[in-house]
């Protein structure tokens, strides 16, 4: 469950949101320049797009870039839980 206010349809409208910027030079160049005003237009809340903090990074440039899970489970964290973190770390591989 998220963590803060948004409606379900706005779920698939971010996807397709993310996967145009992968697609459309001009759109990423857009998002970077205005993400919040990217996100008021797909309906997302005023107060979810006050939260979030959405920041484009080009592999290209950034080539160890990693994107971390929105929601980190911190009783897996504080309890070492090995599956886990090993799923984790598996995130963090340069493979």
């Amino acid at each position: 469950m998220a963590r803060f206010p948004y409606y379900q349809r706005n779920v698939k409208d971010l996807g397709r949101l993310i996967a145009r910027a992968a697609t459309d030079e001009h759109f990423r160049r857009e998002l970077e320049r205005d993400p919040a005003g990217a996100m008021s237009k797909i309906g997302l809340p005023k107060e979810t797009v006050a939260l979030l903090r959405f920041k484009i990074v080009d592999q290209k440039s950034n080539p160890n870039a990693v994107a971390l899970p929105f929601r980190l489970n911190d009783k897996k964290l504080e309890s070492s839980n090995e599956e886990y973190l090993k799923g984790l770390s598996a995130t963090f591989s340069l493979n």
